[in-house]
């Protein structure tokens, strides 16, 4: 066992961040993603005909070393501002940005250089002597790491950490929302409408068309997003069902009849927003030797999850081991 070794369990922008930082600090790491990307929640679907950001809609840009990363992304062609026409001639919701040409173009661009194993699984922790062993949810095994951070969804986080430590309560006490998704390309031109509202409906509180973004050529592709209550109660609907309401929602919104569909999807986000935050930065324990971090300890934003994988990274960069237990013991 390498006690300077860390597994990093999600390559969204909290697994990221978190990686970044221990590596420029000159940890070992390995991180391990399910997906065959990084970016998590900040996802692009794309099909021959169209692209959709189906998951995170923007991003919104508060602190330094977030403007930083951006900033960076910005200057490498990954990131752009987006200037959307709000309903009404409504002013500007902040200071909005997105990858480009796609939202997963800033999770790619952080992640470049870090040693990532995409389509892992990990629905297991071991551990032994102070160690820890990964089990993917093919049986194999990644042994030999002095440190695991879980960058998941809180619910996903608690589960794998259930018999580890007693830090998993808190995590399993965080609520996390689903969120239905609908991806719709129209044949024709929608005609002069928002590209993108906040609205008060009970079922679609937010549509943006996914063209007005830089970087993107479908001008008329569509994200709607349905709410928490409705995702809820919903939640093992028909896909078309959820559609064809979102769709129905939409025409009533922009006040006329839709264009004929080109191409259309629907995705489920099980845990898309964060409804009550943790209230930290992270959570960290010294004895086990585990980690969490995610926007659900801070924000339901984007910049949330950046800043607590952060946090980590740097809280567990200033250990040093240095007894035969193989504990980590805090050097401040």
């Amino acid at each position: 066992m390498n006690p300077a070794s860390v597994a990093v369990i999600g390559a969204g922008l909290a697994g990221i961040a978190c990686a970044q930082r221990l590596s420029d600090a000159g940890w070992q790491l390995r991180v391990f993603e399910s997906q065959r990307a990084p970016g998590g929640r900040i996802a692009t679907r794309r099909f021959e005909a169209a692209a959709f950001d189906h998951g995170a809609q923007y991003f919104s840009v508060r602190e330094p070393s977030f403007r930083a990363a951006i900033e960076k992304a910005r200057l490498a062609g990954g990131a752009e501002r987006w200037l959307p026409r709000w309903p009404g001639g409504e002013q500007e919701h902040g200071d909005l940005w997105v990858g480009s040409p796609g939202m997963n173009a800033l999770p790619r661009f952080l992640s470049e250089g870090l040693d990532i194993e995409y389509g892992a699984r990990i629905t297991r922790l071991k551990r032994k002597q102070g160690g820890w062993t990964l089990i993917d949810d093919r049986g194999a095994g990644h042994p030999d790491f002095g440190f695991v951070v879980l960058a998941l969804p809180a619910p996903e986080a608690a589960a794998l950490a259930a018999s580890h430590t007693p830090l998993a309560e808190r995590v399993r006490a965080v609520p996390m929302a689903p969120c239905w998704a609908a991806m719709v390309a129209f044949a024709g031109p929608v005609g002069d409408v928002p590209d993108a509202s906040f609205t008060d409906d009970e079922v679609l509180p937010w549509f943006a068309r996914n063209g007005s973004k830089p970087g993107r050529d479908t001008p008329d592709a569509w994200v709607l997003h349905a709410s928490a209550e409705y995702s809820r109660r919903e939640f093992d609907a028909p896909p078309a069902r959820v559609q064809k309401t979102l769709l129905t929602r939409l025409s009533g919104q922009l006040g006329k009849k839709l264009p004929a569909i080109l191409l259309s999807d629907t995705h489920r986000w099980r845990h898309a927003r964060v409804e009550a935050p943790l209230g930290e930065p992270y959570l960290l324990d010294r004895t086990a030797n585990i980690g969490f971090c995610g926007d659900w300890c801070l924000d339901a934003r984007a910049e949330a999850a950046f800043l607590s994988g952060e946090a980590v990274g740097i809280a567990i960069s200033q250990t040093r081991h240095s007894d035969s237990s193989g504990k980590m013991r805090d050097s401040r």
